[in-house]
């Protein structure tokens, strides 16, 4: 591979970190939305969507390691390989983030949340 095709796939991997970044992004907002207004199709679709994000993550992963065995990349691009694979792994972990902000919001379900809020608050105390 030349350098110009080396530069040409660091390229296309920071572009779908980047993508990655943006569904991680949705997928939060919507977790979030989805809690606070207790929209159970929501949360579920959010749920539904971690599969995507996981996926894309392994991929980025493995399309990383993939580049450090084939071009035996020198310091400054290496940091850079690893630097796409260490965010990728934690932009994975903020999407499972968003899937356990869902999760709660589907056994909060349509309960009152002040009923929800005093329920953890005296478990709290029970804790300390």
């Amino acid at each position: 591979m030349a350098r110009t095709d080396f530069d040409r796939e660091l390229t296309t991997l920071m572009d779908e970190l980047l993508s990655l970044g943006s569904m991680v992004q949705k997928s939060l907002l919507l977790s979030l939305d989805a809690l606070k207004t207790r929209d159970l199709k929501l949360s579920k679709k959010v749920i539904a969507e971690d599969d995507e994000i996981d996926s894309k993550a392994v991929e980025i992963e493995e399309k990383c390691i993939d580049l450090m065995a084939t071009q035996q990349p020198l310091a400054g691009d290496l940091r850079t390989i690893v630097t796409l694979l260490l965010v990728s792994t934690e932009l994975e972990r903020m999407g499972d983030y968003a899937e356990g902000i869902a999760k709660i919001g589907l056994r909060m379900g349509e309960r009152s949340a002040i009923k929800t809020i005093n329920r953890y608050t005296k478990n709290r105390r029970f804790s300390q």
